[in-house]
Parts: structure tokens; sequence; C-alpha cells
């Protein structure tokens, strides 16, 4: 008793639940259709359908049969409304699996309650609940949710067997009502079984369909035929050719089997669809059998469907893929479209790809086309888009002939036709597209050396109706017919060809040169001036043609053109030459005359040196250049010769004219020498060019004292950096180059000495530029250079350099890194100076109070050392002798120095004092004692510090 209790509550439980949902449904779905959740709760409550329901009070089972119809029309309400909806893919998506499962359980839920009534023998329920279900898998089909499908399906099979059944009372309605019902089953069924890709389950249930042929009405059989339709578009999609056939050709029998005139009339577009479908898998197929039945069906609807472009369309497929290309047949396809065809874009474009197809096999059939499509078509639609388009077609369909000239007429009148019909020339793009298509002709003609047919294409190509084409190239076409009647030797047809041309075609340099050949060919020396003169207006940036006019003038033996021309070449020329001509003689004739300009009324002419620069530099670019390219020696225009030339004649002129030149324009052709003394240093190198390493020497040293007279001539700061770096590059290759040379014992005494004197003096150079550029790091190596060769007499300016360089340091705030070398440095100077025997004291002992006072805060041993030196050089003009100094001085040692040691070091000793340091209190006590000794101021300045000294009281 209590099981069959708890039964029943978990029932009502399960009713309440499916009530509550069902009641919800309404404003969850009008609120928000796309609700994830919807889908996940629709699913469950459809899982727990049917229940039972054999026990409820009939007030329950009206109320949910209420609630389903409800749900059934609201879900059909939806329908309808979702068609007029536009959303993402994932929306759409949601919304259509929530319409499938809500028709489902809208179903299921008066499924439910009409269950009892239908096996009581109610007829009419049956028939409405078998008409719901098949509703139902309808929609779930079409929303490929065959899971569901399948789930109202099992419930429609009960229905169907019931109605079985049930004759005698169904027995009125089978015809009209029972039997489509049944039928539409099946149809279903077999759907499903398509989609679930159960063919086996397909076939039969197509059987039990033809089963029931006899009595389909025109409407049902017609959707019968759609579904059949369907599945055999798809199987043709997926290529199974076979299955496609078998279910297209039951499509057309079921439509074929009912009068045409009690169908819809969109059912002669399914039964055209069903042939079409047929026709291409009959030709996918491949045999022999499915091509003869593709031409029947082909063939009937020639008869049925006259005028349709689907025909000759069809036709057109059947054809191309014969093994042996009929183009009679083809064209003839093609021309039936061409003059039935609606004037589409759509359409346009497929003929014109089914023309392209048929050029492949034959270009005077495609041709031919395409001649009757502008002319019967075309030309009167007034469309000039598709016109120029089919015209650039025929251009590009011309076929290659033997008699050129009846081609080039045939085009030109089909040009003069289409001027005439379309009463405008054709677009800019347009004349691009067939001008390139007609210059390929020109320039296969003339490659050939067939100049007559290559001047009648470009006579073509100048026709009014390419008048958008632009000055550029209608001069450009002009200039082939030129060369060509030039070639033929044809004068008169070569200026006629210039007098046609625009003013601006005419002045183009490349049209004067052209005509200037012919002038020179022909002795026209009026039209050659002038001619050249055009060329040398219009020659600013590239001097090419200039070149060229002064080769053609050479090969012509007139010196006279070849002179003009030379100096046009010399007036433009902008560091650059063409292949073809002999860069390095216009160069050097170039340089000749301008080094006549050098000077000027017995002083330099900036202009002509600045241009004579310019000259020598693009020089050596091309020079590197040409070594570059990997050319071979008959055409190699820089050999070693030229490179010589070139290198001494810069070296000459920078030599000569070093004192009187602007360093900017002497370091160019500093530069210019030592690029091509670095050319000839390579593979070239030999005992012929002994002499390059002392003129590369010379370069760099003459190079590093020029831009340091820039550099401290710049009030630009970033620009003298960069003349300081130049300096560093130069000054660097310069010892480079003289250690080698030094090393190697390759110079004499003279130059040896020449050499040191000029390293040293390089060296301090490279010390101002390294420290205006603040390069610290590179200060230790380059102090150390100072003393690679011996050379006293640099001492003077290298100590002053060392202490600008060390005030320096200090305004860096980087003294404490880098201030023990140039400390080190002053000593050394001081010592050898001293050894050396110098005879200027003042100067020495200005380097040790110098050296004294900057190292007493760092090192007071420095500062130490250097007391005790001055002592001792002190001391040696009195005559007292030291082991470690020379036996004999010239100079006094400056007294006021000797005051400011010694009381400078006796003060220090004070400091001392105060610090309670006693020890070197009394060591620098005593060296000023000693110090003031050497004074000769009568012992004052050594009394007064032995006064101070006794004073002092130690612990």
């Amino acid at each position: 008793m209590a099981l069959l209790n708890s039964s029943r509550r978990e029932r009502e439980k399960k009713l309440k639940s499916l009530i509550s949902f069902a009641s919800s449904l309404t404003n969850r779905l009008t609120s928000s259709p796309t609700d994830h959740s919807l889908v996940e709760d629709l699913q469950n409550h459809v899982r727990t359908l049917p229940l039972q329901l054999s026990s409820m009070p009939i007030a329950k089972r009206e109320e949910l049969d209420a609630m389903g119809t409800e749900l059934w029309n609201l879900s059909t309400r939806l329908r309808r409304d979702v068609q007029n909806q536009t959303g993402g893919a994932e929306e759409e998506l949601i919304r259509n699996k929530v319409l499938c499962l809500l028709r489902l359980f809208a179903f299921l839920i008066l499924d439910n309650c009409g269950r009892p009534a239908t096996k009581s023998g109610d007829g009419k329920n049956c028939i409405r609940l078998m008409k719901i279900a098949l509703k139902t898998a309808r929609v779930c089909l079409d929303g490929k949710e065959l899971e569901n499908a399948t789930k109202a399906l099992e419930r429609a099979a009960d229905y169907q067997e019931l109605l079985a059944n049930l004759k005698d009372e169904c027995k009125e309605q089978e015809d009209d009502v029972v039997g489509p019902l049944v039928m539409e089953y099946f149809a279903l069924r077999t759907a499903l079984a398509w989609r679930q890709d159960r063919m086996d389950t397909a076939e039969h249930m197509f059987s039990k369909i033809k089963q029931l042929h006899k009595k389909l009405e025109p409407s049902a059989a017609e959707s019968l035929a759609d579904l059949l339709y369907e599945m055999g578009k798809d199987f043709l999609k997926k290529g199974s050719y076979e299955l496609a056939i078998r279910w297209l050709e039951r499509a057309y029998d079921v439509l074929g089997e009912q009068h045409i005139e009690k169908l819809s009339p969109d059912a002669g577009e399914l039964k055209l669809s069903i042939i079409q479908g047929l026709i291409q898998a009959y030709i996918k197929i491949g045999s022999i059998e499915g091509r003869q039945k593709a031409w029947e069906l082909v063939k009937l609807m020639e008869t049925d469907y006259t005028g349709n472009m689907i025909v000759p369309l069809l036709k057109l497929e059947l054809l191309s893929t014969s093994d042996q290309f009929d183009t009679g047949q083809y064209s003839g396809a093609l021309l039936q479209m061409i003059r039935s065809v609606v004037p589409t874009e759509v359409n346009f474009k497929m003929i014109m790809h089914h023309i392209h197809k048929l050029k492949e096999r034959s270009n005077d059939a495609a041709c031919r086309l395409l001649d009757d499509f502008l002319n019967l078509r075309l030309f009167s639609l007034d469309n000039q888009d598709w016109i120029q388009k089919t015209i650039i077609t025929r251009i590009w369909a011309t076929p290659d002939s033997s008699d050129v000239d009846e081609v080039i007429q045939f085009l030109e009148d089909l040009f003069n036709n289409a001027i005439r019909k379309m009463k405008n020339p054709l677009t800019v793009s347009a004349t691009h597209a067939a001008q390139t298509l007609l210059w390929k002709r020109v320039e296969l003609a003339y490659s050939r050396e067939q100049y007559r047919p290559a001047e009648s294409w470009c006579h073509l190509s100048l026709h009014l109706l390419f008048e958008k084409a632009g000055e550029l190239n209608k001069a450009k076409i002009a200039r082939k017919m030129i060369l060509c009647a030039t070639a033929r030797r044809d004068e008169a047809a070569a200026r006629e060809a210039f007098s046609k041309m625009s003013d601006a075609g005419k002045n183009d340099p490349t049209t004067r040169y052209l005509m200037y050949k012919l002038a020179i060919n022909n002795n026209d020396y009026d039209l050659a001036a002038e001619c050249l003169d055009q060329v040398f207006r219009h020659s600013s940036k590239d001097a090419t043609l200039l070149y060229a006019c002064v080769l053609e003038a050479q090969s012509a033996g007139d010196k006279h053109l070849a002179i003009q021309a030379l100096e046009n070449v010399l007036v433009k020329y902008e560091q650059s030459a063409t292949p073809g001509v002999h860069l390095p003689a216009i160069l050097r004739s170039t340089i000749r005359l301008l080094v006549q300009e050098v000077t000027k009324d017995g002083s330099l002419n900036p202009e002509a040196v600045d241009e004579l620069c310019r000259i020598f530099e693009g020089a050596a670019n091309h020079a590197k250049a040409s070594l570059r390219r990997p050319i071979s020696s008959t055409q190699q225009l820089f050999t070693a010769q030229e490179f010589e030339w070139f290198s001494k004649n810069a070296y000459n002129l920078s030599l000569k004219y070093c004192t009187e030149m602007h360093p900017q324009n002497l370091t160019r052709l500093l530069t210019v020498c030592i690029q091509f003394i670095n050319l000839l240093k390579g593979p070239t190198e030999s005992e012929h060019h002994g002499d390059l390493p002392l003129r590369l020497m010379f370069c760099e040293f003459l190079a590093a004292c020029a831009y340091t007279t820039l550099a401290r001539a710049e009030d630009n700061i970033q620009a003298s950096l960069q003349y300081y770096t130049a300096v560093r590059r130069h000054g660097q290759a310069f010892r480079r180059t003289t250690n080698e040379q030094i090393q190697a014992e390759k110079l004499g005494d003279s130059a040896k000495s020449d050499a040191i004197s000029k390293y040293v003096s390089v060296v301090k150079l490279e010390l101002e530029a390294a420290m205006k550029l603040h390069d610290w790091d590179g200060l230790d190596g380059l102090l150390d250079e100072c003393w690679k060769y011996e050379n006293p007499d640099h001492l003077d300016t290298l100590a002053d350099l060392v202490l600008v360089i060390h005030s320096c340091l200090v305004k860096a705030n980087v003294v404490d890194k880098y201030q023990a070398k140039t400390f080190a440095v002053l000593q050394k100077i001081i010592n050898i100076s001293w050894r050396q025997g110098n005879q200027v004291i003042l100067k020495l002992s200005r380097w040790i109070r110098c050296l004294f006072q900057l190292a007493l805060t760092f090192d007071e041993s420095i500062s130490m050392k250097c007391v005790d030196q001055a002592t001792g050089i002190a001391t040696v003009r009195q005559g007292v002798s030291f082991p470690c100094l020379m036996t004999y001085a010239a100079n006094h040692y400056p007294p006021t120095e000797l005051e400011w040691l010694a009381t400078t070091s006796f003060n220090h000793a004070v400091d001392y004092y105060i610090a309670e340091d006693d020890s070197k209190c009394k060591l620098w006590a005593e060296k000023a004692l000693r110090l003031a000794e050497c004074a000769e101021d009568g012992g004052g300045l050594r009394d007064l510090l032995a006064e101070k000294y006794s004073g002092l009281v130690w612990k």
C-alpha cells in the first residue's frame, strides 16, 4: 500500500512539474527565445514524456490538452516570426533548436492526453494526432534534429497502425485524409533514413510509397518529387552519381505520372531542376549509356523548354566533356545563347566564360562568336563596360596568322564600327588593357625583325578608339614607329610619325635622341643640333641620352657634333652612367676640362672645384660598383690603369691646392684618392704600385688635419663631432699604414723621420678628437701611442694637450677613473724633457707645478716626486750632484716657481700638523725647507719657513 502511495505521489510530482514548466514557457519564449537554458529544460521534459495518465482526472487531461494546444499554436506563431528576424548564426541555431523542441514538447503533451482516446477507437483524434506528429517530424527534419524527428515518427508509426486497424471508421476518410497521411508518413521515414545515411531503410520505405503511387494526389506527388530531388541533388553533390541517378529518376517518374495541368506552377521548375540534375549525373558517371541518356533529356528539354537558357548551357556542358570536341556544335549552342539570353551581368559573364573555353580549342571560332556577340547584341544594348570587355577579349583571342595585314584590317574595321556605335572611346583602364595586348604583338614582330607588321600594329594601337591612351603611351608607340621606319631606312615614314606626335611627345628626350640618330645618318645638321639641344634641356638628372649622343656622333665620325655633345655631358653630368658607354673616358675628359677652370684670375674658382670634386666622387662610386658586378674583361670599364689615373690626379690636385682649397673640398678629393688607392691595393697591387703606401699615408694625414680644421671652425656641435669622428678614422688608418711600413723597413731614413713626426702629430689630433667625443676609454691607448716612436719635438704641445684633457675629465666628472693616466703622461714628459737636456726650464717648471697641484689631492706621492724633481733641477744649477740627475743645467729654475712650490709644500705640512700626523708633517716640512734653500733670495724664504717649523710643538 505504501509503495502504491509513493508511486502516486511521484506521478503527481512529475505532473505538477510538467504543468508548471509548460505554464512558464510562453513568457520565457516571448522574452528570451535564444536562452541556452531553454534547450536543456525542453530536452529534460521531453525525456519524461509520456506520463502515466490512467488515473488522472479528466479535468487535468483537459488542462494538459489545452496547454499543449496553446504551445503548439505558439510554436507556429514563433516560427512565422523567426522568418522575419535577423541575427547571428549562433542565435539562429539556438532559436531553431528551441522551436523544434517546443513543437515536439507540445505534440508529446497532446499525444499523452489523447492516447487513451486513440486506443479506444477514436479515429478522428487519431487522424488529428497523426497530422501533428507528421508536422513535428517535418519541422525537426528541416532543422536537422534527427533524434527528435525519430521520436515524433515513432509515435506516428503507432497512429499509422491504429488507422489501419480502424478501417470501418476511417473508410470514408481513407481516400481524402488517411491515404495522404500514410503517404506523407512513409515519405518522412524515407527522408529520415536518408538524413541518417541508412539507405537500406530508405529503400524499404520508398517501396512502401510505390505501393501507394496510384493513390497519390498531385500535391502529394509534387511534395514527394521535391523530396526525392533533394536526395538526388545531395548525392550528386557528394559524388555518389549512381545513387543520384536512382533517386532523381524516381523523382522524374513521380512527376511524370501526374497531369501537368493539375500540378502547381512551381512543378515545371521542379521538373526542370530534376532533369538538369539527371543530365549532370549522367555526365559525371562518364559512361556511353549515360551520355546517350543525357542527350535524350537535352533534346526533350529543347522541345519542352524552348528559350530557356539552361538548355544551351547543358548542351555546352555535354559538348565540353566529350572525348571529341565538336567546335561547330559548341559554337552553335553559344550562338543560340547569345541570341536568346536575357542581358544580365551573370549571363554576360557566363557567355564570356564559355567563349574562353572555346578559344582553348579554336581561336577562329572564338573570334567569330565575339564578333557576333558584339554586332548582334552588345552594340544595341549601349553597355560600355560589356562592349569594352568583349573588345579586349577579341584582341586577346586574335590568332597569329601569316596574313597579318588581313588580321589587322579586320580589327581596324571592328574598331571603326565600335567607335561609331559607342560614340565614345574606351575608358582609360580598358584602353590600357587593349594597348597592352596590342603592344605584345608589336614587340613580337619587332623582335623577329618584321618591321613593317610591327609598324602596322603600332598604327592600330593609335586608333581613335584608344583616344584616352595618354600622351606617354601614344609617344611610346610613335617612337616604336620611328624605330621601325629607321630600320627600314624609310626616312619619310619616320618623319611622318614624328610630325604626328604631340608637342610633349616630340620634345621627349628619348624621341629627340631617335631623331638625332636619324639626322646624323642623313647629314641633317640643323635637325641634329635641334634634337641635341632638346636632349640637353631635358637631361637635368640623367645624362644617359647625352652619353648616347656622344657615341652616336663618334660612330658617325662627326667630330663637331661629338664635341658639342660632350660639352653638354660636362654641364649635365650627375654622377651616373648607363651600360654601353665607356664612362671612365667621359669622366677623364670632363676632369681635364674642369682642371683648366680651377684657377680664375690667379685664384681658385670655388664652383669649378666643387664640380671637380663631384666628378671625382662619381668616378669613385662607379668604380666600386664596377668591381661588384661579375662582368668579363672585355666589359670591364674601370681597370687598374683607370684607378691609377684617378688616384694620381686626385692626389696631385690635393697636394697642389691644399693651402688654398677649402678644407671641405680638400677632404672630398682626399677621400676619393684614398678610395682609388684601396682599389689598387687589392688584387692589382704589385711593385709597379710601390709608392701607394706613401701616397696613402699622406692622404690620411692631410685628411685628418683638414677634418680637424673643419671641426674646430664648426659652430654646430653635432657637425663638429662628426668631423672629429672622421679625424679618428683617418688617424687610425694613417697609423696602421705607417706601422706596417716602418716594421717592414720599407722607408728610407728621411721618409721614416718624416713619417714618425707625422705619426706623433696625428696621435695628438686623435687625442683632441677623443677628448671632444668623450671617448675616455680610447685615451689610454692613444696616450700610449705618444711614446711608440721617439720624437722630442712634440713634448711642448703634448703637455699642453694633456692638461686640457685633464680639465675636460674634471668637467665630465670622470677624473677618478682616468686621471692617473694623464698624470703618468705628464710625469713622463717632465722626465724625458729633463733627461734630454731641455733648455726651456720655464716650461718644465710650469709642468712640474701643474702636476704637483693636480696630483696633490689625488696621489700626494706624485706631488712629493714633483718637489724632489724641482729640488734636483734647482740644485744642479748650484753644482750639487744627485745620482739620479744629469750634472749640468743651462737655465735657472724660476724663483717664483720655487717659492710657490716651497710655500705650498710647507702649507701642506701644516695641514698634516693640524691633523696630528707628525710623521707626514715632518716629511713635507723638510722637503719644503730643502727646496727653499735653492731659492735665490739670500735665504729669506728658508729662514722664514725654518722659523715657522721650529715653532711647531711635537707630542
